[in-house]
């Protein structure tokens, strides 16, 4: 099984997750693309901070700068091989001599030409912050699938970890599905719950809901190569979809005890 990967750039799970499916014999990953943008967590430092606040903000700021410096002794001195868990996308691409790649632009027909010459059986979306176009989506033979951190149709769209929490869920998920050409829309192939009663802070909700959620994607993964999916339809009517939080909300969830961190 032949697969591309594009996610956003990640330093707590979606690195450990990569390295789990390349510890599958059958699965071999031609390529791994982060995508720059707007929606990605990346990108929206400032918004956190206003949010959040300074301190909750600066604390995750220390451990985004930890793993970046790591990073960085790892690649410079070590060439991407120090022993222990990667927290870099591109460190891991580089230790397996993996082709990666920054996209800006998934309709790019340079990039679109390069993923048609890797003979892909599936493109794998960890939380990719943007919609697949069509041209991308027929790619693969059998098709794109994306990891997304709720029990769709619930909680679909932008940040179901923050939303989960601040609606005060004791049980949230994780769903492997399909993609079409619309936001968490796909038909369904896999999902598991995930109690997070336990957990004090959003960043704790991702760090265990995407674990979960990445040992289902090998899950998934394996019985698309035994021809044993159960394909569950996606009922978009009966479920809730959530865009990004205001800076209220984010400030109201604070004062009811929620963190960042």
């Amino acid at each position: 099984m032949r697969i591309s990967i594009i996610t956003q750039e990640d330093s707590f799970v979606i690195p450990k997750n990569i390295e789990l499916l390349l510890r599958e014999k059958n699965i071999v990953v031609a390529s791994i693309y982060t995508v720059e943008g707007k929606g990605s967590l990346q990108n929206k430092l400032s918004y956190f901070v206003k949010g959040f606040g300074f301190l909750q903000s600066f604390k995750m700021g220390i451990i985004l700068v930890f793993s970046k410096v790591l990073d960085k002794i790892d690649l410079l001195l070590f060439n991407g091989k120090l022993p222990g868990e990667k927290r870099s996308i591109s460190i891991v691409a580089k230790k397996h001599r993996i082709t990666f790649g920054v996209l800006k632009n998934l309709r790019d027909i340079e990039t679109l030409n390069v993923l048609r010459s890797q003979n892909l059986d599936l493109i794998l979306s960890f939380s990719a912050p943007c919609i697949f176009p069509t041209t991308l989506l027929e790619i693969p033979k059998h098709g794109c699938i994306n990891l997304h951190c709720s029990l769709l149709p619930a909680y679909a769209g932008v940040l179901p970890s923050f939303w989960t929490m601040y609606h005060k869920e004791k049980i949230n998920g994780a769903t492997v599905h399909f993609m079409d050409d619309k936001i968490d829309n796909g038909d369904i192939l896999g999902q598991v719950c995930i109690d997070i009663s336990d957990c004090r802070s959003m960043y704790q909700s991702i760090c265990k809901t995407k674990q979960a959620g990445g040992e289902l994607m090998i899950d998934v993964i394996h019985r698309i190569m035994t021809d044993n999916v159960q394909v569950i339809p996606n009922d978009t009517s009966k479920g809730s979809y959530f865009s990004w939080p205001t800076i209220k909300q984010i400030q109201d969830y604070r004062k009811k005890g929620g963190r960042l961190i």
